[in-house]
């Protein structure tokens, strides 16, 4: 037992339920591995607007190719050991999840109708607490410490650059995940830990406000096939009453009549 408390378990786990969504997106579609990737939880704008707010969620566990959840994998290995050992199972949970909630939110904000997957977010919010503690730790003066630390920042920086990424994405999750750090670290003090607080509590208010302010869909960015496709699906497989449900709002979202509803619900 005591063997196991010392094992990465949420970091493991996490990393299970990846590998089961991959597998699963591959290797059983519905019709393209992005469209069964929305199906088992990708970021999908309209979908989230319509009600389905756990994809701000699930998106971190879904990833369509293998060299995305290779990497991915690897970034978490390396960070979340580290993190999970410092911070107690529960608190880096905490944090990679909610970083993952908050660079979802901020790519809400910031993007228009988008499809995205990845646990890239809640990765840049492990990397701001792993940095965060190495200030605090004094690690930074270390050569090798330093060095590493700039080499991930450089490589981090320069993937952002890439066309189709996220960066969106990365930017909340880097700070929701800098500022519950800051917050969760069981040896600050309470002072420091209130600064923090006070801080997150804005940030959460920030996008509060600005997330209503971006639920729309421009006319040019509807796929109206893949939401009928997706959504018969979901009617196929036992989800009827949902998929009218969400077929219903998006026919309000939409400012076109794209009649999504009975092309759903038609046999």
């Amino acid at each position: 037992m005591k063997n196991l408390n010392n094992k990465p378990l949420a970091t493991y786990a996490v990393m299970i339920i990846c590998f089961i969504v991959f597998v699963l997106t591959n290797f059983f579609p519905v019709s393209t591995p992005s469209e069964t990737s929305i199906l088992l939880g990708a970021y999908y704008k309209p979908f989230i607007i319509a009600g389905e707010y756990w994809r701000l969620l699930t998106v971190g566990f879904t990833h369509v190719s293998l060299w995305h959840l290779f990497v991915n994998m690897m970034a978490l290995m390396n960070l979340g050991r580290f993190m999970e050992k410092i911070v107690g199972s529960w608190r880096y949970a905490a944090i990679l999840l909610l970083s993952v909630i908050g660079g979802s939110a901020f790519y809400f904000i910031t993007s228009r109708n988008t499809f995205a997957v990845g646990l890239s977010g809640g990765l840049y919010g492990l990397m701001a607490g792993y940095t965060l503690i190495v200030c605090y730790s004094g690690s930074w003066k270390n050569p090798q410490v330093m060095s590493a630390l700039i080499r991930t920042y450089m490589i981090n920086l320069m993937i952002n650059f890439i066309p189709g990424v996220a960066a969106g994405a990365h930017a909340g999750g880097f700070f929701t995940g800098l500022l519950l750090t800051g917050l969760l670290l069981p040896q600050k003090e309470k002072r420091n830990n209130l600064h923090f607080g006070l801080a997150l509590a804005a940030l959460i208010g920030v996008m509060a406000y600005l997330v209503p302010q971006n639920a729309f869909i421009d006319s040019e960015h509807v796929y109206a096939l893949t939401d009928v496709r997706i959504l018969r699906y979901e009617k196929q497989i036992g989800f009827g009453d949902h998929a009218a449900r969400i077929a219903q709002k998006l026919d309000t979202i939409y400012t076109d009549n794209y009649d999504i509803y009975n092309k759903v619900m038609e046999d």
